[in-house]
């Protein structure tokens, strides 16, 4: 049977579609199809895969998880194209989405196009959980500072460091909103009932992280690094998925960009900052996980001090998140658990 090459376009409301065949013959040219509309996409894939051999490639978006499932029904290969990577298409000065969809053809004909690692659906399931965690933190955090910034308004300050624990909110309560005027009450009561919703939801989601990280085989070693709590660990076993992938640490740091960026041309080398490449919510995490790290292993806080004498805090602080990535790599490769003052013992 024939092979055809397929490269798909997906926009919001229509996708286009091109076709090949390996002796360059065009099987379709820019056929639309309305994006979401499914039954529409076998319709048009059926005949196709009782004719060829289907191999496809499209750019990844808000639309990749289902259609990377539906096309892997019908297609032998399916490849998923990080966009930024692929620079006929990003850089390119004449641009449709014909002309786009054509050349994810012609690169998955090419077989060079820079395609991304696609993981099973409960992987890809738990990565939709850890951003969503994440956007919930987010949302905590901007009503703590909306609760700070009307206090100072009101030259009101509470003498602890969070102002939404369960006795930041009984003072909130019972001395800060009778200082304050009506709207300055209809605000904070207003801020604390979105704080209660929030935290309400934290909750059932913590405990949602916690049985999924049961999941994996990897979870206690993971786990044992110190700052890395359940949510830290899920982000990490998701996004990595199989640590067998990487065969260095610098490449897993490469992955997660931690990693410095290089620019270099003749004799000039440009060492930059972080690429920031890789998963934003890891990257977070690792940050924060770094905070309890410095204060349970004195190795690693010792480090961390040598570094700043040296180094900005930032610098200092991008270096070490490379440094506990290497550490991740060695522990979950070598199926060790971390000790505290850099020994390691067998899990």
């Amino acid at each position: 049977m024939e092979h055809c090459y397929l490269g798909i376009d997906v926009g919001k409301a229509f996708s286009r579609s091109f076709g090949l065949t390996p002796e360059g013959e065009v099987v379709c040219d820019g056929k639309q199809l309305r994006t979401m509309q499914e039954e529409a996409w076998r319709q048009w894939l059926q005949p196709l895969s009782e004719k060829y051999v289907l191999h496809a490639a499209f750019e990844i978006g808000p639309h990749y998880d289902w259609m990377y499932d539906l096309l892997k029904e019908y297609c032998e290969e399916v490849v998923v194209v990080n966009a930024g990577a692929f620079k006929i298409i990003a850089q390119s000065h004449k641009k449709t989405d014909r002309l786009d969809a054509q050349r994810l053809a012609e690169g998955l004909l090419r077989g060079n196009l820079p395609d991304i690692w696609v993981p099973d659906r409960e992987t890809r399931a738990d990565r939709r959980l850890v951003s969503f965690v994440h956007y919930a933190s987010q949302a905590l955090t901007t009503i703590k500072g909306r609760v700070r910034g009307l206090l100072q308004t009101y030259r009101l300050e509470y003498p602890a460091r969070d102002v939404l624990s369960a006795k930041a909110v009984v003072w909130l309560r019972d001395v800060a909103m009778p200082q304050l005027n009506d709207d300055g009450k209809m605000m904070l009561r207003m801020l604390l009932e979105q704080a209660d919703v929030l935290l309400r939801q934290r909750r059932e989601l913590d405990t949602k992280v916690r049985e999924r990280g049961k999941r994996y085989a990897a979870a206690g070693i993971v786990q044992s690094v110190p700052g890395f709590g359940p949510l830290t660990s899920l982000a990490m076993l998701c996004a990595i998925g199989d640590i067998g992938r990487f065969d260095s640490p610098q490449k897993l740091a490469s992955y997660l960009g931690v990693c410095g960026s290089v620019r270099q041309s003749g004799k000039t080398c440009h060492l930059g900052p972080m690429t920031k490449r890789g998963n934003a919510h890891v990257r977070w995490l690792l940050a924060q996980a770094l905070l309890h790290l410095h204060k349970k292993d004195a190795k690693a806080r010792g480090r961390y001090q040598r570094l700043k004498r040296k180094k900005n805090r930032g610098v200092a602080r991008g270096a070490m998140m490379r440094w506990l990535v290497g550490i991740l790599w060695h522990v979950w490769s070598k199926g060790e658990t971390y000790r505290i003052a850099g020994a390691k013992k067998a899990a």
